[in-house]
């Protein structure tokens, strides 16, 4: 009998052990630390299940402070918040689960934590990374990602048809039937968004260069097209073209051959080149090192740059 006491008390024991070991763990990423203790933290956010808004305003305010003590906790009701930053929780600044939210865009979509956060720091962090163009950089954030994630915080499904988001932040929340606290699955998914962020404001950036290089470009030529003589993106910048003649735009492929795109909605390349003998294309468009017709009528390949400029005085022959 005394050596099962004794099994059980030894079994308790460790168990307290193994769970104040647990609890004094610390939980850290970069410049982000987690603490249990109210008056040592410098931040504020919700504890239970977290989401994407609340981990992105995470990183982002990592990246803009150099240190980020922060606390989870239900609520911010008769707590002290003065010298601490709260953001989705305690109905301030950077809240919006107020009874009337906290903002919204002319386009209706309301604000969530890093909404609000990102409208108060994006252009002091574009400053700071030394970003060309913050203006338009700090717009083409907000258009193609922020607000999308406020709009999946709001629960605002109808802007979410055609978006892809990083949804995968939810999946770090521990699943029931693992023996994993939030505070692991939060860092997890700190991780994860700080690399996230990290690849999307480089995307950004570029793209929003790309887009100027383009404009530019395209207004400086009396042809229907314009050469670039490497492949750029160019999807967005169709719409800010103020050269309305522009029908054609040629790139320098990575493929070492030139890509032909017509950005115009209201043409293709002929149909009779949209064909699935390349040789016969060749033939007909008397393009010999024509390359590739897409089927979609929308994309054609040369060899050289003067094949593909012939290309495209072959496709406005009447």
């Amino acid at each position: 009998m005394l050596s099962i006491i004794l099994i059980i008390l030894k079994y308790k024991i460790n168990s307290n052990i193994i769970k104040v070991v647990k609890e004094m763990r610390v939980f850290k990423y970069k410049n982000i630390k987690l603490t249990k203790q109210y008056n040592k933290a410098n931040f504020v956010t919700h504890s239970g299940t977290f989401h994407v808004d609340d981990v992105i305003s995470t990183i982002f305010l990592s990246k803009i402070f150099q240190e980020i003590n922060l606390i989870r906790i239900p609520s911010t009701n008769n707590r002290n918040t003065n010298n601490k930053l709260v953001f989705d929780i305690g109905l301030g600044e950077f809240d919006h689960h107020q009874k009337n939210r906290n903002g919204k865009r002319e386009n209706g979509i309301y604000y969530s934590s890093i909404g609000l956060l990102w409208k108060k720091y994006g252009k002091e962090y574009l400053k700071n990374i030394k970003a060309k163009n913050i203006d338009k950089v700090y717009e083409y954030m907000d258009r193609e990602l922020i607000q999308y994630i406020d709009a999946t915080d709001n629960m605002q499904m109808e802007y979410l048809k055609s978006k892809t988001l990083p949804d995968f932040v939810k999946l770090c929340n521990p699943e029931w039937n693992e023996n994993v606290t939030e505070e692991e699955g939060f860092v997890h998914a700190l991780k994860l968004a700080d690399e996230f962020w990290n690849i999307y404001i480089k995307h950004a950036i570029a793209e929003v260069e790309a887009i100027e290089i383009i404009i530019k470009k395209t207004n400086e030529t009396n042809e229907n097209y314009a050469v670039f003589d490497k492949e750029l993106p160019y999807r967005k910048a169709v719409d800010f073209l103020k050269n309305k003649n522009i029908k054609y735009l040629i790139f320098r492929s990575k493929r070492e051959c030139y890509d032909i795109r017509i950005i115009s909605k209201e043409i293709e390349f002929k149909k009779e080149i949209i064909i699935n003998d390349i040789k016969q294309a060749r033939i007909l468009s008397n393009i010999h090192d024509l390359l590739y017709v897409d089927t979609n009528g929308k994309l054609c390949c040369t060899e050289t740059l003067v094949s593909a400029i012939n290309l495209v005085k072959y496709n406005d022959e009447k």
